[in-house]
């Protein structure tokens, strides 16, 4: 009878042979053919164990790369945003006053900011770039559009 056999066959059951040797064997001939080969099996097992909880902890920060991915992908949307802020420093003190007036925005103005005779003129102008930045002037902007 032929010998019809594939290669892929003849690998598959040559693997298996090997796997059989391998799980037959006691730990001394393991060890022992480990050190014929001039591997240091204590090291071997380190590196194996570090390449090993390298993986699982990779594995458990995907959502973490992803969620950072994420963030820094709005924050580049957000930095290329378009805004107009006033061009005066009194307009912008205008413009945070009726900010800081306005109840519904109350959350995004804390007390250091509620009191505009300490502000300089470039504290108002900051923090009315970061509110542009995250779309709150716009709101207000409606807000004040659709109120009037």
């Amino acid at each position: 009878m032929a010998n019809n056999r594939t290669d892929q066959e003849k690998l598959d059951a040559l693997i298996d042979a090997l796997d059989d040797s391998i799980l037959e064997a006691s730990d001394e001939d393991l060890l022992e053919e480990l050190r014929m080969r001039g591997v240091d099996p204590d090291a071997e097992a380190a590196r194996l164990k570090t390449m090993m909880l390298g993986t699982v902890k990779a594995f458990r920060q995907r959502a973490l790369e992803a969620a950072r991915a994420a963030y820094s992908s709005q924050i580049k949307k957000m930095e290329k945003k378009p805004y107009s802020l006033p061009k005066t420093p009194k307009e912008r003190r205008q413009l945070f006053s009726l900010f800081t007036q306005q109840p519904q925005f109350a959350e995004f103005v804390t007390a250091q900011y509620r009191d505009l005779e300490n502000l300089t003129d470039n504290d108002i102008e900051t923090y009315l770039e970061d509110l542009a930045e995250l779309g709150i002037l716009e709101k207000l902007d409606r807000d004040k559009t659709n109120g009037e």
